[in-house]
């Protein structure tokens, strides 16, 4: 959880990416001062920065119906210590896609205090591959469409939006997209690596939850994670909650791309909420023994946290620093927000024990 106000006696804080022994004093949410007198309460973290929320606190963002559902989530997030965030949307039909965005534009350009901040919207669906569609439902799936796109565009801001680098028209819609500033993300793709490095040449610089809903490493022909994980010029992103991927997955994954991956856990409206049914969009689905799972057995996004997936790391051999930066700095500096995902006098901070 962030930070209210209070002095905290921390062993040591992690003060513009790098270690100083102390305790912190907040205010309003607020760091406000540090000091070289440090105690036995844990580390003093900068707030965590989140590209792929599909909801949380038992609200979906495709059911949202009105503004206060928008806020709930980003106050859910900020209560797990979650300081930025991206709204994620996953296929549907395009009317109530126009109609949320409209929502979260609204929380955007007014953040109350207590809740996360919104970056801008994550388009995950619907120019993704009907082949690796994941739990996305098919009927909506759609090409990549220039003129839809600009709707988009039109409506809110849109910092991120996935694309499946094999579909007719991606090409175009990945140059669109980067000349009107927003980040190409490739994924929910069969493409083989001709497609994958299309796609990337023609300016995405990112990947949408390494290996899921994309060609695994077993299969004969290698496709997208391959591609991305050998080109230096890419950013991986990949779900680390101990059920998307299995532990070695993970731990080679990491290695083979040193500093330029970027952790999320794609949460959904059931995170922290223990198991039952719950929406995701048009489908409905169940959590069991912390896994989100569609009728059929298809995962179904992710009910964990970052700060499990930060013990997770740790666990697995992963330098604290590469830990706290693939889930703080790293996504803000994705996104061009420097502003975020440090901790520095003005900005949130929370507490951290291993």
């Amino acid at each position: 959880m962030l930070l209210s106000e209070g002095n905290f006696a921390t062993s040591r804080a992690y003060i513009d990416r790098n270690w100083v022994d102390g305790g912190i004093s907040v205010k309003d949410y607020k760091l406000t001062s540090y000091s070289e007198s440090s105690g036995d309460q844990g580390m003093a973290i900068p707030g965590f920065v989140d590209l792929q929320v599909n909801g949380h606190g038992g609200i979906d963002l495709l059911k949202a119906k009105d503004v206060s559902d928008i806020r709930t989530i980003s106050r859910s997030l900020f209560n797990y210590g979650v300081s930025a965030y991206l709204p994620t949307l996953i296929t549907g039909p395009i009317a109530n896609h126009l109609r949320v965005i409209s929502l979260i534009e609204q929380v955007r350009k007014e953040p109350f205090p207590g809740e996360a901040i919104i970056i801008g919207t994550h388009l995950e669906g619907p120019f993704i591959s009907p082949i690796k569609p994941g739990v996305h439902p098919v009927e909506h799936i759609l090409e990549p469409d220039i003129k839809l796109l600009g709707e988009f565009i039109r409506v809110g801001k849109i910092s991120q939006v996935t694309i499946a680098p094999e579909l007719a028209k991606a090409v175009d819609a990945i140059k669109f997209l980067t000349d009107s500033g927003v980040v190409v993300s490739l994924g929910h793709s069969d493409a083989d690596t001709k497609q994958a490095n299309d796609g990337f040449n023609a300016g995405a610089v990112t990947v949408t939850h390494l290996w899921n809903a994309m060609r695994k490493k077993t299969e004969n022909q290698p496709g997208l994670a391959q591609v991305a994980l050998e080109r230096e010029d890419v950013i991986i992103q990949l779900i680390v909650d101990g059920v998307h991927l299995d532990k070695q997955l993970v731990i080679d994954s990491i290695k083979q791309c040193a500093n330029r991956f970027i952790v999320t856990v794609d949460a959904v409206s059931a995170a922290g909420l223990g198991d039952g049914k719950f929406q995701l969009g048009e489908v409905e689905i169940e959590v069991k023994n912390n896994r989100a799972l569609r009728s059929d057995g298809t995962l179904a996004g992710g009910v964990s946290t970052l700060t499990n997936s930060l013990s997770l790391m740790w666990e697995y051999g992963i330098s604290l620093e590469d830990g706290l930066d693939s889930i703080t700095s790293r996504p803000a500096d994705l996104m061009g927000r420097s502003d975020l995902g440090r901790l520095s006098l003005g900005s949130p901070a929370q507490i951290w024990s291993f």
